[in-house]
């Protein structure tokens, strides 16, 4: 597997070979009175040879321009009109840059935002294929009061789940670099392959802010601190907050989602207006990043004909839709296109909510728990009332025993884990409290114990083959992350679907 350096660009240094040495003396030049008609013919041996050459091997000389120049058209031919292709369908595959996704789209154009939208989208093509119809409200939720909740008030959560979250957060941030940043490779046991500070950084302020810990208040501000002044100080001229050095890396979308949402709860937060720049160009890069007909998002900017995948779009549409908790919206347009986007990898409906990766593929089994919680979740924040029967359907599909939380090859599945949470909590009530107790109470007996170094964390090479959430790649702390962030569920965001008037919910109970 690949680093983002690796996958980039290659330079190659021009070199000039040296002429290979010869004991063979170099013939004198001749007298031009001893040389037979020299003063009519000027020219020396050497110049009369090359010439001979010349004339000898011109048709040869001619055929190899011809064709060298042939296979040059057809290269920049190629290369003009290379787009997305079929990809394995991998959930977080984050790590290298596939063969098949040499960049051809558009430069990216500067897009200005404020609270109440964004403005300049490049315009689409003439021609593009045939768009889904939008289906759903495509009106996102209100999220006025979804980060109330946001506390490190230790009476907030049951003992042992407080002091797991204590625990994987103190790990977390022993991990810390000097710098500011975090990183997936280590230094620690059981690190992942992936290369990428900026989705390990995010990744960890994510657990942190999930806590109500920020760069002003909480035992942990200096870590976020650092890592906010790191992450912000990696974002690009276009609002771009991925570290690799090109477009196209499996991690990129991944690290630029983690990030819009970091600095917009940490916004949201804490009000600092120093930090609203950074996340409006954040946000604003995700807009124009977006397939402007199909409206699905991938490894890199797309245009009307490159195919999105849910992966990568769910996340994306958390991180638009966290950033208008701070304030900062997307135009209408773009909650339409994502929603036409959902209705592409939807099944039928009248058959219950099942998600694929794609819309040009068939679903895939191995696949289908964990779309089917991220296309849930996105509609949930696209405004499907809670007794929608497909909701219902998929419901019934994600709490079903074959989906039940166990800590053992080919069932854990962290990642499902964590979408599943966040579908099951904003339903609130059956089945979200038994579904998170026996997930929490799965997670608290797997974490490391002692004063080890690993003490707090995951080891995601335990069991052997529990390799669903694609943990073998992204690593120890990764997985650390998620399962906080499990942890943290009921109390990072208030629930979509709020109780009736007069009625509490379960965490007001605990408040």
């Amino acid at each position: 597997m690949t680093s983002p350096g690796d996958s980039g660009p290659r330079r190659i240094a021009n070199s000039r070979r040296a002429a290979p040495t010869s004991s063979r003396s170099a013939p004198a030049p001749l007298d031009a009175a001893a040389s037979t008609g020299a003063a009519d013919a000027p020219d020396t041996l050497g110049a009369q040879d090359l010439r001979t050459t010349l004339r000898r091997n011109a048709p040869a000389l001619a055929v190899s321009l011809a064709l060298h120049a042939l296979l040059i058209l057809l290269l920049a031919f190629w290369t003009l009109t290379a787009r997305d292709e079929l990809i394995e369908p991998i959930t977080t595959r984050w790590a290298s840059r596939t063969a098949t996704q040499a960049s051809a789209e558009p430069p990216l154009q500067a897009v200005r935002i404020d609270a109440s939208g964004l403005r300049g989208r490049p315009a689409a093509p003439s021609s593009t294929p045939e768009p889904p119809p939008l289906a759903g409200p495509a009106k996102p939720v209100d999220v006025s009061r979804a980060l109330s909740l946001r506390s490190s008030d230790a009476s907030q959560a049951p003992d042992d789940v407080r002091q797991a979250i204590d625990a994987a957060l103190q790990w977390i941030v022993r991990q810390q670099q000097p710098d500011g940043r975090w990183m997936l490779t280590g230094p620690y046991p059981q690190a992942g392959t992936i290369d990428s500070d900026s989705a390990a950084t995010a990744l960890s302020l994510l657990a942190l802010l999930g806590d109500g810990q920020t760069h002003q208040s909480g035992r942990h501000r200096a870590a976020v601190d650092k890592g906010l002044r790191w992450l912000v100080a990696q974002q690009g001229g276009s609002g771009d907050l991925f570290d690799g050095p090109s477009e196209g890396l499996e991690g990129h979308f991944y690290a630029h989602a983690m990030g819009t949402i970091c600095l917009s709860e940490a916004l949201a937060l804490s009000g600092d207006e120093e930090l609203r720049p950074a996340a409006e160009r954040a946000v604003a890069f995700l807009v124009i990043s977006q397939n402007p007909e199909l409206g699905g998002w991938r490894y890199r900017p797309l245009s009307s004909t490159g195919v999105g995948d849910l992966s990568v779009t769910s996340w994306c549409l958390m991180a638009l839709h966290s950033a208008r908790m701070a304030g900062l919206d997307a135009p209408d347009e773009t909650w339409r296109l994502a929603d036409r986007f959902l209705a592409s990898v939807q099944g039928d409906r009248a058959d219950g909510a099942s998600f694929r990766y794609r819309p040009d593929q068939p679903q895939q089994h191995e696949q289908r728990w964990s779309m089917s919680a991220k296309g849930l979740l996105c509609r949930q924040w696209l405004g499907w009332p809670a007794d929608d029967p497909a909701m219902t359907s998929g419901l019934a599909f994600l709490t079903s025993e074959a989906h039940a939380p166990m800590w053992a090859a080919d069932r854990r599945n962290v990642y499902a884990w964590y979408y599943t949470a966040q579908v099951l909590h904003h339903l609130g009530g059956e089945p979200w409290r038994p579904w998170f107790d026996r997930t929490s109470a799965v997670l608290i007996a797997e974490q490391d114990q002692g004063t080890g170094r690993t003490a707090g964390s995951w080891n995601p090479a335990r069991p052997r083959g529990a390799f669903l959430e694609w943990s073998h790649g992204a690593g120890r702390l990764y997985l650390t992350a998620l399962c906080a962030l499990i942890l943290e569920t009921p109390y990072r965001h208030r629930a979509i679907y709020e109780p009736p008037a007069g009625e509490t919910s379960d965490v007001d109970e605990l408040d």
